[in-house]
């Protein structure tokens, strides 16, 4: 999880200027982009999406960050984690 934290920092660093994102920071408990994140195995992110949902989140929009040697294995990541979010729909719908 380090990894992929660390690498989210990297590709989503823009997100310090980003509206939503202060508004997190601000009045969440989120420290950094790596707060804000589900990562993990197909049980820890539901159970992260829960969390927003059960703390009144209404809108979410989900950015996939996928961790691979090379293209080919982070586009495989990337098409199994949308996948695999979008089976969770009819439970966060």
């Amino acid at each position: 999880m380090d990894e992929a934290r660390a690498y989210a920092g990297e590709v989503l660093g823009h997100a310090d200027y980003s509206p939503n994102y202060v508004g997190l920071l601000e009045h969440g408990d989120a420290q950094d982009i790596g707060d804000t994140m589900a990562v993990g195995d197909e049980s820890s992110v539901p159970a992260r999406l829960r969390r927003y949902r059960d703390a009144g989140v209404t809108d979410l929009a989900v950015r996939v960050v996928p961790l691979g040697q090379d293209v080919r294995a982070r586009g495989a990541a990337r098409r199994g984690t949308q996948e695999f979010v979008a089976s969770l729909f009819s439970e966060f719908a």
